[in-house]
């Protein structure tokens, strides 16, 4: 096995069609602009969640979890199952998008 590069990928092997701009990492400049990128024009514009949006959403997901249970067992019941496998029965949220990856 060939050593890992710049993004995990293997010496020589590309993704996509072109050539990439640079297999280097990000300049001092770079993750300079980055950060003022964020806090300046991000941060300003309110495209972040605050702190108190986010325990929101938690909370919000705990509840949702525990409705889609309660739910699944009723069903499991309304069908006829005995309640071993009612008990047994059970359901889980994914989150995706923009959530699951934190941004």
């Amino acid at each position: 096995m060939g050593s890992q590069g710049f993004n995990g990928q293997k010496n020589g092997q590309r993704l996509g069609i072109t050539d990439p701009i640079s297999l280097g990492g990000p300049t001092e400049y770079d993750v300079i602009k980055t950060k003022e990128l964020e806090e300046v024009f991000l941060a300003d514009a309110g495209l972040y969640e605050s702190h108190e949006g986010a325990i929101l959403r938690e909370e919000v997901l705990g509840r949702l979890d525990q409705i889609v249970k309660i739910w699944v067992k009723k069903v499991s019941r309304a069908r006829g199952l005995n309640e071993q496998l009612v008990q047994e029965a059970n359901a889980k949220i994914f989150t995706f998008g923009s959530y699951r990856l934190g941004v």
